[in-house]
């Protein structure tokens, strides 16, 4: 018989699953399940319905040592802090700006 368990960060967001067969340490996480086949030895890959993550935002919550699933609020007030990507132009710009700097001290002689 194989454990399922989850580990949360503060805002009780499960941030990882795991089996009791994969573990060494137990500490901070929580069991939420127990039983027999993949689904519970191999709970990385095969206990959740839906992505650990998905577009930037953790899919689950735990609550009374019970997964729920966290609602659109909940996703969409995580995804708003993400810092945007910086694009190509922008990054060549900051290069270009920094061999500048490098090279000619600032300016460009």
């Amino acid at each position: 018989m194989a454990k399922v368990y989850v580990r949360t960060d503060e805002q009780k967001r499960v941030v990882e699953i795991n089996s009791d067969i994969f573990l060494q340490d137990l500490k901070g996480w929580t069991q939420i399940d127990e039983g027999e086949g993949d689904r519970y030895a191999h709970a990385q890959g095969n206990y959740l319905d839906k992505s650990l993550m998905e577009d930037g935002a953790y899919t689950y919550k735990l609550s009374n040592k019970k997964l729920k699933e966290r609602t659109e609020t909940e996703k969409e007030a995580d995804r708003a802090l993400l810092v945007p990507p910086v694009s190509l132009e922008e990054r060549v710009a900051d290069l270009e700006s920094a061999v500048v700097e490098i090279v000619y001290g600032g300016e460009i002689a």
